[in-house]
């Protein structure tokens, strides 16, 4: 690091290596909970937990068993999404956006992970689900990473790019399983047209979050700082 930058930093009291923390997200009640450091571009760490983190004891309370049929699916999915709804409410303004983006998603894999037992294709429909769920925590965690970058590091340094970049390798990741499932989804014969069609609608929920997921790294890699030359 350049001799004159790390005299700048040292003398408002920061190192190189350090970004403020920041109190963490939201509970389930709206509440405001102490979290964790925002983590710095270099660190890997499990995906920082966000406002829809935990999904309410009441959703599972109300869908944990699989559903026999479409009809039961369906039912089972606005159960969740009206739960979900209300407990947006309780949430700070700012905060309800993520909510709402990262339900569809969790309501997207529950209706392919229940729709298993109602399918010859279930099975690895269920396990690409699965990693499609993993792979998008991931990239919820790198975002609120760079939602969490301190102000001094943007003045600096601009926008994460390394986190930018890890969700839009795992986009580009997320948009191949993606077509794998909508491609058996699809053409099995076997497939209910109403289940057929209820799977549509949820496929189409997780390539709008990839989609949004990009377009937050794009922009997040056009935030410049003052030595953001340094690297390229």
């Amino acid at each position: 690091m350049p001799p004159q930058l790390l005299l700048l930093l040292q003398s408002r009291g920061g190192r190189p290596d350090q970004v403020a923390g920041t109190r963490g997200p939201p509970d389930d009640t709206g509440n405001q909970s102490v979290g964790p450091p925002s983590v710095t571009s270099a660190q890997a760490g499990p995906p920082v937990e966000s406002p829809g983190a935990t999904v309410s004891v009441r959703v599972l309370a109300n869908t944990s068993q699989h559903p026999e049929n479409p009809a039961k699916l369906r039912e089972m999915i606005r159960t969740r999404q009206q739960i979900q709804a209300e407990e947006a409410q309780a949430l700070p303004s700012h905060a309800r956006a993520r909510y709402a983006h990262e339900n569809q998603v969790r309501n997207a894999v529950f209706a392919l992970l229940a729709a298993e037992n109602m399918t010859g294709i279930g099975p690895f429909v269920a396990e690409v689900a699965r990693e499609y769920n993993a792979s998008v925590n991931s990239q919820w965690g790198d975002e609120v990473a760079m939602e969490q970058r301190s102000g001094i590091m943007l003045s600096l340094f601009g926008g994460d790019r390394e986190a930018a970049q890890r969700i839009r390798v795992q986009a580009e990741e997320n948009e191949r399983r993606i077509e794998e499932i909508q491609g058996i989804v699809l053409t099995n014969s076997s497939t209910d047209p109403e289940l057929r069609t209820i799977l549509l609608e949820q496929i189409d929920q997780m390539k709008e979050e990839q989609l949004r997921l990009m377009e937050r790294a794009m922009v997040e890699e056009q935030k410049r700082g003052i030595f953001s030359w340094i690297f390229g």
